[in-house]
């Protein structure tokens, strides 16, 4: 899969126009996750880099504490703040080089997070359910970094038919 740069001016991207600054929204989203009783969380970030719309590896990771068919399970979650960049502008005043939008680029990784949550709720479901691929092991690997690899074989079980009086 090759990875291309997103751009605010994207037709299928949303909050391209927000005035709401990434320091702000990072506030938000602490808010966000508090609200959900999600308090064990640290931000990965380069204020400085944010700052100057350069690019830089953001991101947020934080703890679910919950109870699943009865067990109590805590689990650590990593969140990347994804990179949407302004396209150049040589024409006009002022000039301008390609730089990154955090502002949107915030804004969007605020939207992930509050919708995963909410869809939680709404669906009955666990938030550890939520932010399944998300859930990173003390080996740095992310839940969907393992099971992608594998996903053949668990098709491949399902394909299989099953024997008559088998459960």
């Amino acid at each position: 899969m090759s990875i291309e740069k997103i751009y605010s001016d994207d037709p299928l991207l949303r909050y391209k126009d927000t005035e709401i600054t990434a320091f702000r929204t990072k506030a938000q989203i602490d808010g966000i996750l508090a609200e959900w009783g999600i308090t064990d969380v640290w931000w990965h970030w380069e204020k400085d880099l944010v700052e100057k719309n350069e690019p830089a590896e953001i991101w947020v990771k934080f703890t679910i504490e919950e109870i699943v068919d009865g067990l109590l399970l805590k689990v650590g979650v990593r969140v990347d703040c994804p990179t949407i960049w302004d396209r150049a502008k040589p024409k006009g005043r002022p000039a301008r080089l390609e730089q990154v939008n955090w502002n949107v680029s915030f804004r969007a990784m605020h939207w992930f997070i509050y919708t995963h949550l909410n869809t939680a709720y709404a669906m009955r479901s666990s938030k550890i359910v939520a932010f399944l691929p998300f859930i990173q092991g003390s080996h740095g690997k992310s839940l969907k970094d393992l099971v992608l690899p594998r996903l053949s074989e668990y098709q491949a079980l399902e394909s299989r038919p099953i024997k008559e009086g088998a459960q």
